[in-house]
């Protein structure tokens, strides 16, 4: 087979991993399916991809250029090869890193690494046309330099740790799932490495092409069905803790509370009036809102539900405030559901009422938000006929909408001398922006 046809081959390989790349584009761009954070990092993936063929299928017209300019050309197309293929990369690690999702230091050691080898693999893109590095151009075309095998490395490193990264989630994920990554990882790797013996073979670009399609075909179409199911279920969620926080006794006694104050206190029943109002208006607006809201939102709904529990009960209930931070985001009706058990804990059932501390800090990882109470603790609570069915209110959904929503967490200790909840938002999950 003569170099000519070989050229001629290679670039049609090239056209067709272009055009097999394009239905994974369609896809995620039809109906603006980018707008989901992992649809956006594998259309990353998929554009890096044509970007990465369009700069290869230079290598095979010029393969002999017969003057400067066919050289700088060529010279910026491979230097646009090199580039793309570092945010094929970093896209794929940002997916593999959304779809897994490990925790804390695991997550931002992940993405360091990632970004540093790909930000080796394009500087040294971008100054090899004049120092030669990894690739040069003479008359016979493209080149490789004498750090080339630095442009094979960075791919194999950030392959074993996506291969890592799936070991060791393993039981996140299904067996297809699984088993569709490492062929992602496998056909490109394996692709590279015969492309890398033998000059001449362009099978890398459709090698990535089609484990992009395996990718689409068995995981992405299986992933929108299930994220459709687990937001119909957050929806149904969401209904139901609205009704959970608009409780008849709730609302009987918060308006019983403003009939007696309207002949003791005209000032204060017209301030309560409104405060109940706007506790009504949250849990409403809550109910149609399926994004997470900023934390002094909800810290305000909560503090309507606080005053008219205190108009109830007066010096028998005491809150204390310790706001540290607020600048990042939280589900709405998520400290709601815990600060009611912390009135039910704290306040009821105990003689001389009780103490509720609402704190929220921050860490170098976590927005960290606190509802303690002195009360009887929820398995006491639980014996007490009036107060059962209030002592998880909320709770698993709550726990259920922080992962989902904004890969948080929450904790609850709970014994005789009172409850602790802790709800924990990484700030990659939970920042205002």
């Amino acid at each position: 087979m003569d170099m000519g046809r070989m050229a001629v081959e290679n670039m049609l390989l090239d056209i067709f991993a272009i055009i097999l790349s394009m239905f994974p584009i369609v896809y995620v761009c039809v109906n603006r399916r980018y707008k989901n954070q992992l649809n956006f990092f594998f259309l990353g993936v998929s554009v890096s991809n044509v970007c990465m063929t369009i700069g290869d299928i230079a290598d095979w017209i010029f393969q002999n250029p017969a003057d400067l300019w066919q050289k700088i050309i060529l010279s910026a197309f491979t230097a646009f090869y090199y580039v793309s293929s570092a945010f094929v990369l970093y896209f794929f690690a940002q997916y593999i890193i959304a779809y897994v999702k490990p925790k804390g230091v695991e997550k931002r050691l992940s993405l360091i690494i990632v970004k540093a080898l790909c930000t080796i693999q394009i500087i040294f893109a971008l100054i090899s046309p004049f120092t030669g590095a990894i690739y040069y151009v003479t008359d016979n075309g493209y080149q490789r330099g004498p750090l080339f095998l630095i442009s094979q490395i960075i791919p194999l490193f950030c392959y074993l740790l996506f291969a890592t990264l799936i070991f060791a989630y393993r039981k996140k994920l299904k067996r297809r799932e699984i088993i569709f990554f490492i062929l992602y990882i496998f056909v490109p790797l394996s692709a590279g490495t015969v492309q890398m013996l033998f000059r001449g073979i362009a099978i890398v670009n459709m090698g990535v092409s089609l484990a992009l399609l395996f990718i689409l075909v068995n995981i992405q179409f299986e992933h929108e069905i299930a994220m459709k199911e687990q937001e119909k279920k957050l929806a149904e969620q969401h209904v139901d803790i609205m009704l959970s926080q608009i409780q008849p006794h709730f609302l009987y006694n918060s308006l019983g509370t403003i009939y007696h104050l309207c002949e003791t206190s005209p000032e204060t029943a017209r301030k309560a009036i409104k405060k109940f109002s706007e506790f009504l208006r949250g849990n409403m607006d809550s109910l149609k809102n399926r994004e997470p809201i900023a934390f002094r939102s909800e810290l305000n709904h909560v503090t309507n539900y606080l005053y008219l529990e205190q108009q109830r009960f007066g010096d028998k209930l005491q809150i204390i405030y310790q706001i540290n931070t607020e600048n990042f985001m939280i589900p709405p009706l998520t400290l709601q559901p815990l600060v009611e058990n912390a009135v039910q804990h704290g306040v009821l059932n105990r003689k001389n009422g009780g103490t509720i501390i609402i704190r929220s800090e921050e860490t170098d990882e976590y927005a960290v938000v606190t509802v303690a109470d002195n009360g009887v603790g929820i398995e006491k609570a639980m014996e007490h006929p009036t107060l059962g069915d209030h002592a998880h209110i909320g709770i698993s959904n709550v726990r259920s909408r922080l992962e989902e929503m904004v890969d948080g967490s929450l904790e609850i200790e709970s014994g005789d001398c009172g409850t602790t909840a802790v709800i924990r938002i990484p700030w990659t999950g939970g920042i205002d922006t």
